[in-house]
């Protein structure tokens, strides 16, 4: 037992662990920081930690519970687990956005401001240390993003490379950099709300940006439960994915042509579905070593993939698979073929 429980921890999710850590130190900050001045911006930041830890956190249980094997009881796995477990997280951050929203909104007809000089700067020294917490767990979730989609990145091309990438990262990982991303963007937005009720140009301006990071906080929540609701009932997998694992079963030796191919993520894994086109002299003991060298190449390029289920069926000399804009033409030795015969005519 302890064994497996360490195995099951070795495959978890610590990028997630480390955010949830992170925001749950920030959120005790933030909130100390409320009490002092009474901002409702920096409320509705404590809130958004908060949240962001709650969600993490739960990222990282399910993470764990995700790694089991499938068991004679649960056959396909528990991979869908971690959806379930952050679906009912993202419904909690949602109460939460709910309440900060509605003391902004509040706060704006009624503003109270920061009077105090050592309260505000309290609160803007606690929002610097969160964009540098933050900062770092976007930057490890960038860097997560890169190695999931097996790209080499340093510097601003990192960020490129998430911003372009991070459909192919896990869902665990698309959390993270979304929260992390909002939340840097948050801290700028109530700086910008304190400072200007604090200065006098605007007194709604502290309210204004409680309001404005609870609809962040609320759009989050919805669009995080929407990816969950996705993965639990399980969705085709982005088209370069597709087109990966397509062309890998291509280059298998023997394989004519792809009849047709399914890719569906369910929760964290893949399972492919699809039927290939091998010679019709073909004996079964040689289509079946062909299915498991496609499974073994399949593998290797994404570990996640859970099933992978293939049929056999003769070659038609016709090509199914390609751009996805237009049917391709036929395949080379019946283009051969017709040269064969143009020649023969011209002779």
């Amino acid at each position: 037992m302890p064994r497996r429980v360490i195995t099951l921890l070795k495959q978890a999710n610590y990028t997630a662990l480390q955010s949830a850590m992170g925001n749950y130190f920030l959120a005790a900050v933030k909130y100390f920081a409320f009490q002092m001045s009474g901002s409702t911006a920096m409320q509705a930041e404590a809130v958004h930690s908060f949240n962001d830890g709650c969600a993490q956190a739960a990222v990282f249980t399910g993470s764990i519970f995700a790694s089991r094997k499938p068991t004679p009881s649960f056959p396909n796995g528990f991979g869908r687990l971690s959806n379930l477990i952050v679906l009912f997280v993202a419904i909690f951050m949602a109460f939460n956005s709910w309440k900060a929203i509605k003391a902004g909104y509040g706060a704006i007809f009624h503003p109270h401001g920061i009077n105090d000089l050592s309260a505000y700067l309290w609160s803007v020294a606690t929002l610097i240390s969160g964009f540098l917490v933050d900062g770092y767990v976007l930057y490890q979730a960038m860097k997560d993003i890169a190695r999931e989609a097996d790209v080499e990145a340093k510097g601003f091309d990192l960020v490129k490379v998430a911003m372009n990438k991070y459909q192919l990262a896990s869902p665990e990982t698309r959390l993270v950099f979304f929260e992390d991303l909002l939340a840097t963007t948050a801290i700028f937005i109530a700086l910008a709300g304190i400072t200007a009720s604090f200065v006098g140009i605007a007194s709604w301006g502290d309210g204004l940006a409680g309001l404005v990071i609870g609809l962040l906080l609320l759009a989050i929540a919805v669009n995080v439960a929407w990816e969950n609701v996705k993965g639990l009932i399980g969705y085709t997998a982005p088209e370069e994915v597709v087109d990966e694992i397509a062309e890998t079963i291509m280059d298998v030796q023997g394989v004519e042509d792809l009849y047709e191919l399914d890719v569906v993520r369910e929760g964290s894994f893949l399972d492919v579905d699809g039927t290939i086109e091998l010679p019709e002299t073909w004996s079964v003991g040689q289509a079946e070593d062909v299915k498991e060298e496609i499974q073994r190449r399949l593998k290797v390029i994404y570990p996640n993939i859970h099933n992978v289920t293939l049929s056999i069926h003769e070659d038609d000399e016709l090509s199914r698979w390609g751009s996805r804009d237009y049917v391709r033409l036929k395949r080379k030795k019946v283009a051969d073929r017709l040269v064969k015969t143009g020649n023969r005519t011209r002779k």
